[in-house]
């Protein structure tokens, strides 16, 4: 969800002030635009509020009593989730298309002598994240419900006297709420979710504002000054995403994670990966979530960051295991990947938006003025850019996945083919070059513990949890034909590369098209 988050906030603040439109309702009681504007929006954001209190209150109600059907509710759940999303998305660009939110921020969010004042797109946005945080407030109960159902399966206990006697289950839910609060409360959750989803969100928002402030500023400077204000861009977004592991740090307020055996051990690890990185952290979520990542290109900075709960419920083995899975995703160059071929196809979706564009303009009855001129283009774009995130991406996110996963396996893997299990002194073969039946089931175990701790079905947990990584138990099914035929990884590696460079010719024989027709439909 990140990247399609990510990829609607930018598309959002691309268009200038400029080219949105005015209300298309006339404003009733004689009240100012603006105003009728602001209470437009208001009503197309207040549906997905309503929206996600119903799905809570639902949620909550069907786990209130017995929590037994816990992953049937989680699945309608997130399907409920993802719906909210789209919702969400599809009735803030109704308030910015049809209620002139944008028109009325570029009437108010000005200075005479100045222009438009800045960071102007986020005032335009300002009503999005509003419910965006409103939002996580409401699904705070459903998320806390599904919580302490998973906290009880997992137990042990004689659940069948439990359940029997409700005021047993409820005296049981209210000692572990008190015990173990989930993320310390409702608007702890809030800030945990807004630190959680906008902390990788955040470093494109940033680029995009800074880069259109930049030409907002220095738009009438002399042609002879125009390359150095090209490079002085240029320059700003190559800082800001080299910096970014260092903006994901402070977002997130990580921590070293603290010395002793755990440590020592994956500093072994990435020794003997020959690994680089600045440190390893802890993101403290207050015993929440259970996820390892890794952000950052260059060895410096860039951080290998861990949970506290998948540090705390773990086993060193494990831990390791997850690790290598994050050093794979660096080894593969998976990151490098991602940022080159979401370029291209970005250039390659927006030439194909003008270029029909234009083929619409030459069939339109009358010419349509530059305001209209910049919604049709910037539209089809947006749609176009997540479906294809969506699909595409998620395509090739999903085998990227699969190569870490085997990585992982490798770096707790020895040098037998057929070992029984691992000695506390076996030697583990460097530079994650072999594979054993024990480093697969290791990392098979961390990936049913990620799913048991998560509280995440492993075979059905929703859209929003398997378009990106697909399912666990899909991924563990692979792994385990591993151990039985290891011929297969070869095989698989050869068509991940087929797949990733097949899709660079691919963009590379589309965007040669798009060009040599738009010279032609251009000289014609």
């Amino acid at each position: 969800m990140p990247f399609l988050l990510m990829a609607f906030l930018t598309i959002t603040c691309l268009p200038e002030l400029e080219m949105w439109p005015e209300p298309l309702l006339p404003a009733p009681w004689h009240l100012p635009p603006v105003a009728w504007s602001g209470l437009l929006t208001a009503a197309a954001l207040c549906l997905p509020l309503i929206q996600a209190f119903i799905v809570a209150r639902r949620v909550a109600s069907a786990l209130g009593q017995n929590p037994q059907p816990r992953d049937d509710v989680l699945n309608r759940y997130d399907r409920a989730r993802f719906v909210h999303q789209l919702l969400l998305f599809g009735c803030f660009t109704l308030a910015l298309a049809a209620g002139g939110w944008g028109w009325s921020v570029n009437q108010v969010w000005r200075a005479e002598g100045f222009g438009v004042l800045p960071v102007a797109e986020l005032v335009v946005l300002a009503p999005f994240l509003v419910a965006m945080g409103l939002s996580w407030a409401i699904f705070y109960d459903a998320e806390n419900a599904l919580d302490q159902a998973a906290r009880l399966l997992s137990e042990g206990s004689d659940l069948e006297a439990v359940f029997a006697d409700p005021y047993e289950f409820t005296r049981r839910q209210q000692e572990r709420a008190a015990n173990q609060p989930y993320f310390g409360g409702r608007w702890s959750y809030v800030q945990f979710q807004a630190r959680q989803k906008l902390a990788l969100v955040c470093v494109p928002i940033v680029l995009l504002l800074g880069q259109k402030e930049l030409q907002r500023r220095l738009s009438d400077v002399p042609g002879e000054w125009a390359l150095l204000v090209n490079v002085a861009g240029f320059a700003m977004v190559l800082f800001v995403f080299l910096t970014m592991p260092l903006a994901v740090r402070f977002v997130l307020g990580l921590k070293p994670l603290p010395a002793g055996p755990l440590r020592d051990r994956l500093v072994t690890a990435s020794r003997r990966l020959r690994f680089r990185c600045s440190d390893i952290l802890v993101w403290n979520t207050r015993q929440g979530m259970a996820n390892a990542m890794v952000v950052g290109i260059l060895p410096w900075p860039r951080y290998v960051i861990f949970t506290d709960r998948l540090v705390h419920d773990f086993r060193p083995d494990e831990v390791e295991a997850v690790f290598g899975h994050e050093v794979g995703h660096v080894k593969h160059f998976h990151m490098l990947y991602y940022f080159l071929f979401l370029s291209a196809s970005m250039t390659v979706l927006g030439l194909l938006a003008h270029l029909s564009l234009l083929y619409f303009l030459n069939g339109a009855a009358q010419p349509l003025d530059h305001q209209r001129l910049e919604l049709l283009q910037t539209l089809p774009m947006a749609v176009g850019v997540l479906l294809y995130i969506f699909v595409v991406f998620g395509f090739v996110s999903r085998r990227c996945e699969r190569q870490a996963d085997i990585f992982g396996c490798r770096t707790v893997s020895c040098g037998c083919r057929d070992c029984p299990d691992h000695a506390a002194d076996v030697a583990l073969v460097p530079l994650g070059r072999g594979l054993c039946p024990t480093g697969i089931r290791t990392f098979m175990r961390a990936l049913e513990k990620v799913a048991d701790v998560n509280g995440i079905s492993r075979d059905r947990p929703g859209l929003l949890q398997s378009w990106q990584h697909s399912t666990i138990a899909r991924r563990v099914a692979f792994l385990q034909q591993m151990i039985a035929d290891p011929g297969i990884e070869p095989v698989f590696q050869r068509r991940v590369a087929l797949v990733k460079w097949g899709l660079f010719v691919v963009l590379g024989v589309l965007l040669a098209a798009v060009l040599i027709t738009g010279s032609y439909a251009f000289n014609t």
